[in-house]
């Protein structure tokens, strides 16, 4: 009876050995992927920037606004009415002239929606202002 204790618990821990690379390897690739997974950041409100032929590369800018297709605005991760917007933005560029803004805006956004916001920022005292577009491919 002892001896075929002993030998169950030898076929345990040679099935134990034979899994633990297994399991390793598997963490390993979950942290992997968890680390590799975060590139994007996520917009508050959904935007499909315009098209552009030119392609520049841009430095993300301390400060982001959105607007939406139905001319939602949100500043960083906050999506804001009108009035609490012109509000954060006028407090954000007091506390920095010179910082880099940088306007995400919808391809489908009523125009004159992106003015107000570029007026708002120039009431405020906002000197570089940036406008994102997506690099449209080749033809």
């Amino acid at each position: 009876m002892k001896l075929a204790a002993r030998q169950d618990a030898s076929q345990l821990a040679s099935i134990d050995d034979r899994i633990m690379p297994l399991i390793n390897i598997v963490f390993l690739l979950l942290i992997f992927f968890l680390v590799a997974g975060v590139i994007r950041e996520v917009e508050p409100v959904d935007v499909d920037p315009p098209r552009s032929m030119v392609g520049a590369e841009s430095a993300l800018a301390p400060l982001t606004i959105y607007v939406s297709a139905d001319g939602r605005l949100a500043l960083g991760d906050d999506v804001l009415t009108d009035d609490a917007f012109n509000a954060a933005v006028m407090e954000s560029v007091a506390a920095d002239p010179e910082q880099s803004i940088r306007i995400v805006a919808d391809r489908n956004v009523d125009s004159a929606k992106v003015i107000t916001v570029l007026e708002t920022l120039r009431s405020a005292g906002a000197s570089r202002v940036k406008l994102t577009t997506q690099m449209q491919a080749a033809p």
